[in-house]
């Protein structure tokens, strides 16, 4: 059956005359519980890219929503149950905050004018195995859950708490009961995860983390609450599921100890809903239950009456799994404000158990906002506690642990974890649950969370982050290494630099030498140079006898162009046994430089003979 526009119909096209018949009679109403119409439903319906391609599918257009008046509930459901378009019909018993006996009330003593600073009674924020290592993520990037969005559902909250008013968003869905008791409890949920960062009251593990609330108040119902929160939220965030009910070892049955309650995805619409919100990549913490349950016993494998005839128990998850991060409640250290409740680890008596646990929290003495018993007064606001108790008080513990991890692989710039991711590295880490005597470790909650062995899990094994640190320091190695040889090379390079600056001198004067010679300037010298080279020219004749003519320089008369013209013949036979480099040009005369002297000579020759005659007369 499909609702639209507000009608009904039968997707095999039977008339829905007889139903509409049967509401109106009972003074019932019906509409689809997760949205107007199945239109808006199927908006909301989708699977993030990170989940599973394997992973359930939420079919949301299944269920509807009938209200009636508590006279006619039963009778209704009967009729409803074997209507040929009711697949099936069943009545919830109401959920209750998940906590166990939180029933402290607020010291009459007045509190002082400033709230002292309870952060060291907090244990569950300190080392392992005592704590999740929160301190130790805080000092880690976004490990304060930055840019990650919680969602509370239960039923009511003092967001005007003074240590409640960093990154609050209020209520965002349902109605608020005015119950004082929904009122401490969620303050005291919240507070565990978002309390605000200052020098008085308690911490939040997540306190960058934006924190709102839906309550199942109102018409919203605890499924409803669920859809909304996801419909809010996107893939790493995470929602908080702080209810329980009655389960069938009771008969469905209200009691004021909790015995027999029991997790709520055991019903259709709770499953359908959580299974919607992880498949958007949403991480849901679920608290257990407070019913000392084994939730593994065969009593669960059978179907409350009216449920469909198709469903599975969620709680062995080869049937079906919600996704959902269920929790247990371990004892605290003993001695933890001067009480004891086993060894630390162990589960805690009142707590549920099974296989379907992933982890657990603190169950007993957690500090936080709320209730009075460790400050009260007549102002609410400044109310705190150090006695806060069950899976409602170890849940809040596991939702600052997811929205820390998150934070911290946003700012790494990584995709979020998964709900499976997530769930994965709880169960293969923390601080192993411990025996007590006649509550087993074998009756499983799961580890305490380490925030340090969860961050090595979703980023990266030690063996690798060892590795990668041993190669950065060799690479670091290597670089000081180039760049002592770069500064040895470099005071090289300025000694090579120098020499090569004084070669260029030698060849600059070696330049000037031969252009000096080229100039005819050290012609002497390359005449008495040839005197060396007596023996080759006694070896070629011709070159002696032109070179021994007279030159007119002893007064004899003679050709003195053909004079130079035959030394210069001589000078162009002896560049043969000069090397290239000093060989001069000779492309003008070899003598031009010489022949100023040359006419001199010339002059003195014809005084010489002009001197002679005239002695003559």
């Amino acid at each position: 059956m499909r609702a639209s526009a507000g009608r009904f119909e039968a997707l095999s096209g039977a008339p829905t005359d007889t139903l509409r018949s049967l509401l109106s009679d009972n003074n019932a109403t019906m509409r689809p519980l997760f949205g107007a119409t199945e239109e808006r439903v199927a908006a909301f319906s989708y699977q993030s890219a990170g989940i599973a391609a394997t992973a359930e599918p939420a079919d949301l257009m299944n269920f509807y929503s009938v209200e009636a008046p508590p006279e006619k509930i039963e009778a209704l459901k009967s009729d409803l149950s074997k209507h040929d378009l009711v697949a099936g019909a069943y009545v919830k018993p109401g959920a209750e905050p998940a906590a166990l006996l939180n029933d402290m009330a607020p010291s009459g003593e007045e509190a002082p004018p400033s709230t002292p600073d309870f952060t060291a009674r907090q244990g569950y924020l300190e080392t392992a195995p005592a704590g999740v290592e929160a301190r130790w993520a805080w000092a880690q990037a976004g490990g304060r859950g930055n840019g990650i969005r919680i969602i509370d559902i239960e039923g009511a909250w003092r967001f005007t708490h003074e240590d409640l008013t960093g990154n609050q968003g209020g209520v965002v869905g349902g109605t608020m009961s005015a119950d004082i008791g929904w009122r401490n409890h969620g303050t005291a949920v919240i507070g565990e995860f978002s309390g605000d960062l200052n020098s008085f009251g308690i911490d939040g593990i997540a306190s960058d983390a934006i924190v709102s609330a839906i309550s199942i108040f109102g018409g919203m119902g605890s499924a409803g609450a669920i859809n909304a929160a996801a419909a809010r939220l996107g893939a790493g965030d995470v929602i908080l599921i702080e209810l329980h009910r009655p389960g069938p070892r009771f008969g469905f049955a209200s009691r004021n100890d909790q015995r027999g309650y029991i997790a709520i995805e055991w019903w259709p619409d709770d499953f359908a809903a959580i299974r919607n919100a992880v498949n958007r990549g949403i991480i849901v913490v679920e608290a257990g239950g407070n019913g000392a349950e084994n939730l593994d016993d065969a009593i669960y494998q059978s179907p409350a009456p009216g449920f469909p005839a198709g469903w599975t128990n969620p709680f062995r998850r080869s049937n079906r799994d919600s996704g959902a991060i269920v929790v247990g409640a371990g004892a605290p250290p003993p001695g933890t404000h001067g009480r004891n409740h086993g060894a630390d680890r162990s589960r805690l008596d009142f707590s549920n158990f099974g296989a379907l646990f992933d982890t657990q929290g603190w169950g007993r003495e957690v500090t936080t906002a709320g209730y009075g018993d460790l400050q009260g007064g007549t102002n609410e606001d400044i109310w705190y506690t150090d006695m806060f108790s069950g899976t409602s008080s170890a849940s809040p513990i596991i939702v600052g642990v997811a929205a820390s991890l998150q934070g911290m692989a946003r700012a790494r710039g990584r995709s979020p974890l998964t709900p499976a991711e997530f769930r994965n590295c709880l169960r293969a880490t923390g601080s192993a649950q411990q025996d007590e005597p006649g509550r087993p470790a074998s009756q499983r909650i799961g580890s305490r969370p380490n925030l340090r062995q969860l961050s090595v899990c979703a980023f990266g094994k030690s063996k690798e982050l060892s590795k990668e640190l041993v190669k950065e320091a060799k690479e670091v190695k290597e670089s000081v290494k180039e760049l002592k040889d770069t500064r040895k090379e470099g005071k090289e390079f300025v000694k090579e630099g120098k020499e090569a600056k004084e070669t260029v001198k030698e060849l600059k004067d070696v330049r000037k030498e031969r252009k000096e010679f080229k100039e005819g300037k050290e012609f002497k010298e390359f005449k008495e140079g040839k005197e060396k080279d007596k023996d080759i020219f006694e070896g070629r004749g011709g070159i002696r006898e032109r070179l021994t003519q007279p030159t007119g320089f002893a007064g004899e008369e003679g050709d003195l162009q053909g004079r130079i013209a035959a030394l210069e013949s001589a000078v162009q036979e002896l560049i043969h046994f000069i090397g290239a480099e000093l060989r001069p040009d000779l492309s003008a005369s070899a003598l031009g430089g010489d022949a100023s002297g040359l006419a001199s000579g010339d002059e003195q020759a014809k005084r010489l003979k002009d001197q002679k005659d005239t002695e003559g007369f």
